[in-house]
């Protein structure tokens, strides 16, 4: 299901109405489960969370007073089945313990298409199948929400058995808080595609590797641990906070003219031709497929090893936590 005018939605353009009274299953307690949880029950909504095993329940779950069941109680029970375990066991758990209790115009939900778009899992015909997917981690979507504000989420529409799809993947996406900010219309493809790639070129990849390299040159330069963890990794922040707020225009005109210079100059000589070619290569992989099969693969095999030496890292840490908690402490006053 295409959507050529990517329309944006807000808090005044929604209505709960349609939800008011549905029974919401949340299908894991993790980072997204826990905050959806947390945020539908404050807003009002029937919600109860379903877990793999009763006998080892998540402290948290106990701790925050929610329901629980088994997931194959909750599916049953639930108009809406909001499935936030990891993309890599929704196939099992989809297969084994909730496509037989789904019944005719229920609702499954998903914060991430990957299952979806490469066809992991086939949802039966009449359902709706949607996804609210918040552009942001959990603990950002409930921390949001408590202040008052919230997250935006993408919103995106597989199936459409009841004809009113749309309007539930908007109810809940005002619930979670998210319209607050604004709700936005895609598609599973287009948010699997392009939640990966930034993933793996910026956000996961790209940008810690950018950072550990970084360090590792100045380290094996001779250059003081301590020095070289604010250059290449406390100032990042910095950096990001400025672009974020106002754009790179803005950034390049606020810094100066050596950083401006500099930055520009060596910029374009790391970011080349070949590293373009090599992000077209990783999206290449994304859209064909071969990304998905290499994960099923090999995605116990590899693990993340800093390159940094441990003397090094551990003058790092000490600095970190030195200033993360004073951070801390300064923020509770």
């Amino acid at each position: 299901m295409e959507n050529k005018n990517n329309p944006i939605f807000f808090d005044k353009d929604i209505s709960v109405d349609i939800i008011k009274n549905k029974k919401i299953g949340i299908i894991g307690y993790g980072n997204q489960g826990r905050a959806q949880a947390l945020n539908l029950r404050d807003s009002g909504l029937s919600i109860k969370v379903g877990v793999r095993n009763i006998e080892s329940i998540d402290n948290n779950l106990l701790e925050s007073d929610i329901t629980y069941d088994s997931i194959e109680n909750v599916s049953s029970w639930a108009d809406i089945i909001c499935i936030l375990v990891s993309d890599t066991s929704i196939p099992k758990v989809f297969n084994s313990k909730i496509k037989s209790n789904l019944t005719k115009n229920d609702t499954i939900l998903f914060s991430h298409g990957y299952n979806i778009t490469y066809n992991l899992i086939q949802p039966p015909k009449n359902v709706d199948v949607i996804m609210v997917a918040p552009s942001g981690g959990g603990q950002m979507v409930r921390d949001e929400y408590k202040k008052g504000r919230g997250v935006p989420a993408l919103l995106a529409i597989h199936q459409n058995f009841s004809g009113n799809a749309l309007d539930t993947a908007k109810a809940y996406s005002k619930a979670i808080g998210s319209a607050k900010i604004c709700s936005f219309l895609s598609t599973f493809k287009e948010e699997t595609e392009t939640d990966l790639f930034g993933e793996q070129v910026l956000l996961t990849g790209g940008l810690p590797m950018m950072i550990e390299k970084s360090l590792k040159v100045l380290l094996e330069d001779g250059y003081s641990p301590v020095v070289a963890w604010f250059v290449c990794y406390y100032e990042i922040k910095m950096i990001v906070d400025l672009f974020h707020e106002k754009g790179f225009d803005y950034l390049y005109s606020a810094i100066s003219d050596t950083a401006r210079y500099g930055g520009l100059k060596s910029g374009n000589y790391l970011i080349d031709d070949e590293y373009e070619n090599k992000l077209k290569n990783v999206l290449s992989d994304i859209k064909n497929g071969k990304f998905v099969k290499d994960l099923e693969d090999n995605v116990d095999t590899l693990k993340y090893k800093s390159s940094i030496d441990s003397k090094s890292s551990d003058e790092i840490s000490k600095i970190m936590n030195v200033l993360f908690k004073k951070t801390k402490n300064r923020n509770s006053l």
